[in-house]
Parts: C-alpha cells; sequence; structure tokens
C-alpha cells in the first residue's frame, strides 16, 4: 500500500511539472521561432587535435571518441549512454530533480543529407516545426520544433558529420538552455 501511494506521489508531482511547463510554454515567446544557434561560436568549430578546452564554471566537457565530439554541460546533470546496436549510441543528459535534460541519438549514416524516410523513422509525428538551418561544430545543421509521445513537445537539431547522423534532442521550454549547450559542440578525431 505505501509503494502504491508513494508511486501515485511521484506521479502527481511529475505531471503538477509537467502542466507547469505546458503552461509557461504556451505563454512563452521561445515557442513561436525557431530556437536560436545561429550565434554558434567559430570557435565551436576548431581543428581537432586543438588544445583541450576550459569548460566555464558550472560544467564539465563530455567527450566521446567513438563519435568524435565534445560539448559542455552543466555539472547537475548526469550522463548516461545506451548502446542501440549496429553502432548506433544514445547519450543521456540530465537532471531528475529539476527535469532538465537532453539527449543525443548517433548512429552510422551514409548520405550528406537527411532524407525524409530518415526523419520519419526516427520522429514518428512526422512534426517538424519552424525549421532554421544553423551550424553545429561546423556542420550544416537544422533545428526545428516537434513533437514526441513520451516527452511532449520538443527542440531539435539534426546534423550529418564523419559517417554519422545526430539527433539532439530536448523539451521545447528547455530550447534556449539547450541551444546554449549545442553552441559549445566541438568534433574531434
Amino acid at each position: 500500500m505505501k509503494h502504491t501511494i508513494f508511486i501515485i506521489g511521484v506521479a502527481l508531482i511529475v505531471s503538477a511539472a509537467f502542466a507547469g511547463w505546458y503552461f509557461w510554454s504556451a505563454h512563452s515567446t521561445t515557442n513561436t521561432a525557431a530556437f536560436d544557434l545561429s550565434t554558434t561560436a567559430s570557435s565551436s568549430s576548431q581543428q581537432a587535435n586543438a588544445a583541450p578546452r576550459t569548460p566555464p564554471a558550472g560544467y564539465s566537457e563530455y567527450h566521446s571518441d567513438v563519435y568524435h565530439f565534445s560539448l559542455f554541460y552543466p555539472n547537475n546533470l548526469t550522463v548516461k549512454t545506451y548502446d542501440e546496436g549496429g553502432g548506433a549510441m544514445t547519450f543521456i543528459f540530465q537532471d531528475t530533480k529539476t527535469l532538465q535534460g537532453f539527449q543525443i541519438f548517433v548512429t552510422p549514416y551514409i548520405g550528406t543529407t537527411i532524407s525524409d524516410e530518415r526523419f520519419k523513422q526516427d520522429e514518428p509525428s512526422g512534426v517538424r516545426q519552424n525549421m532554421a538551418d544553423v551550424s553545429i561544430g561546423g556542420a550544416q545543421a537544422v533545428s526545428f520544433f516537434s513533437t514526441n509521445p513520451a516527452l511532449g513537445d520538443t527542440a531539435e537539431v539534426w546534423f550529418i558529420h564523419g559517417g554519422y547522423l545526430y539527433e539532439a534532442t530536448s523539451l521545447k521550454p528547455l530550447a534556449q538552455w539547450f541551444s546554449n549547450i549545442m553552441q559549445t559542440w566541438q568534433f574531434t578525431l
């Protein structure tokens, strides 16, 4: 009985948090246009083998030797990786207390553009609103808003580099926060 009450209590807290996010996102100007990655610093496209970077205060650097990227993320986030098979991996950066987080799905990809078929495969909702061409670490990318049955409204940025498709996703109300993190992206060797 106590276990059931605990589960119901947690469900109510999570529901209230999402309702608050929904209310905030319905009244936020961030939701009326694609989130801005256009200010990505040119330093994010530094040459591979550049000197190690120093994260800003309150941030750590995540580095993937397999998928050849690094980025800075807030210290309050924990990082978990999930092998998806076939050379694909999901990286989850999250703080379960504040419900802040984002994920990066990486998979081998042949081609230089993201096909509609691939988009529909990975984004069954088919929603791509407020699309904008952006640059991530010097790679051509597209940012957009979408929806996900498990997450709700999302802010996403997809790009191809070095034979991999990168799909980075966060909650739509966190679009600016997520954009700031993605601006720190750097490709490495």
